[in-house]
C-alpha cells in the first residue's frame, strides 16, 4: 500500500483510463466510421505499452515530487511513504530512475516502431520538466501549477502525434476529416484536463498554504494570500464552465440532448458547487473535500467519452 501511495496510483489509474477510453471510443470509432477501416495505428500489446510509458513517466513525477516535498511532508504528513519511514529517500531516487528510464525507453521503441523517433525526445522533456517542477517551479507562483497541467493534457496530444504520422504513412481518402475530428476531441478533453488539473493545483496550493509559507514556498496564497488563492481557482473554473456552456449550446441546438444532460449533471453543476465551496472554505479540510471534488470531476469528464458514444447507438 505504501508503494502505491507513492505512486499515487488513484490519479494514474484515472490517467491510463482516459487513454485507453479517448484511444478506443474516439481514435478506433472513427476509424471505423470517417476512414471506413479496422486498421489502427497501434497493435494492441504496443497500445498498452504507450499506456505503461504514460504512466511510467507520470509515476517517476510523483515519485521526485514526495522526494522533494520531504520536509513539508515530515511535517505536515507524517504519514506519507517517505516521513513514515516505509521508503527511504535514496529507495525513491531509484525507484524515480527506473519508472523514469522505463518510461523514455518504451517512448522512444514506439517513436521507432512507428516511424516518428522524435517521439521518445518528448519523453525525455517531460520527465527533466516534471524534475524541475518539484525541485524549482512548484515554489513559484502559477508557474509550476501551468506547467504540470499542460503536461496532463499534451498525452492526448501525444496520441494525436501518433495519429498523424499513421495517417500520413497509409494515405487514407478521408485523412484530413479524420484529422478535424480528433483536433476537436483533442481540444475538447486535453483542454478539459488542462483546466481541471490548474483549478486542483491551485486548490491544493490553498490546502498547503500553511507548511508552504513554512519552507518558504511562494505558491500563489503564499506569495499573494488566500483570497488571491481562491480568485484565481475560481477564474480557471469559470473559464472551463464558460468553455463547456459553448460546447453545450452545440449540443443542445443539434438536439443531442442526452450530451447536454449528461455534462449539465455530471460536470457543469458539480463545478458550480465547488465555485460556492471555495469562497465558503474556512480550514484546511475543506481545500482537501474541494481538491477530492475536482477529482471525481474530472472522472466525470473522462466517462463522458464512452457516455457520448452509446449515446448515439
Amino acid at each position: 500500500m505504501a508503494f502505491l501511495r507513492l505512486l499515487r496510483a488513484v490519479n494514474l489509474l484515472i490517467l491510463a483510463l482516459s487513454l485507453v477510453l479517448f484511444y478506443h471510443f474516439i481514435i478506433e470509432v472513427n476509424h471505423i466510421n470517417i476512414l471506413k477501416t479496422h486498421l489502427v495505428l497501434f497493435t494492441p500489446f504496443d497500445f498498452a505499452l504507450f499506456v505503461m510509458s504514460i504512466v511510467f513517466v507520470a509515476a517517476a513525477g510523483n515519485i521526485i515530487n514526495d522526494y522533494y516535498d520531504y520536509e513539508l511532508d515530515r511535517r505536515y504528513k507524517p504519514e506519507r511513504p517517505l516521513p513514515s519511514g516505509a521508503f527511504s529517500m535514496d529507495q525513491a531516487m531509484y525507484l524515480h530512475a527506473v519508472f523514469a528510464f522505463a518510461g523514455i525507453g518504451l517512448g522512444f521503441y514506439l517513436g521507432y516502431s512507428y516511424g516518428n523517433l522524435k517521439v521518445g525526445y518528448l519523453y525525455i522533456v517531460a520527465v527533466i520538466l516534471l524534475y524541475l517542477y518539484s525541485a524549482y517551479l512548484k515554489k513559484i507562483p502559477l508557474a509550476g501549477n501551468v506547467l504540470v497541467s499542460a503536461l496532463a493534457g499534451f498525452v492526448f496530444v501525444l496520441l494525436l502525434l501518433f495519429e498523424i504520422n499513421f495517417l500520413n504513412l497509409i494515405q487514407f481518402d478521408y485523412a484530413s476529416r479524420m484529422l478535424h475530428v480528433l483536433n476537436s476531441a483533442v481540444l475538447f478533453y486535453g483542454g478539459f484536463a488542462f483546466l481541471t488539473n490548474l483549478a486542483r493545483e491551485l486548490v491544493k496550493d490553498l490546502e498547503d498554504q500553511e507548511g508552504d509559507a513554512a519552507l518558504n514556498y511562494f505558491t500563489l496564497p503564499v506569495a499573494a494570500g488566500e483570497n488571491a488563492g481562491r480568485i484565481a481557482a475560481t477564474l480557471v473554473l469559470f473559464v472551463l464552465i464558460f468553455a463547456l456552456a459553448y460546447y453545450m449550446n452545440g449540443f443542445y441546438v443539434s438536439y443531442a440532448r442526452k450530451e447536454f444532460y449528461y455534462l449539465l449533471i455530471a460536470v457543469q453543476l458539480p463545478l458550480l458547487y465547488t465555485v460556492y465551496l471555495l469562497f465558503t472554505s474556512k480550514a484546511q479540510k475543506d481545500y482537501t473535500r474541494i481538491s477530492l471534488l475536482l477529482k471525481v470531476i474530472m472522472l466525470a469528464g473522462i466517462l463522458s467519452i464512452p457516455a457520448f458514444y452509446y449515446f448515439n447507438q
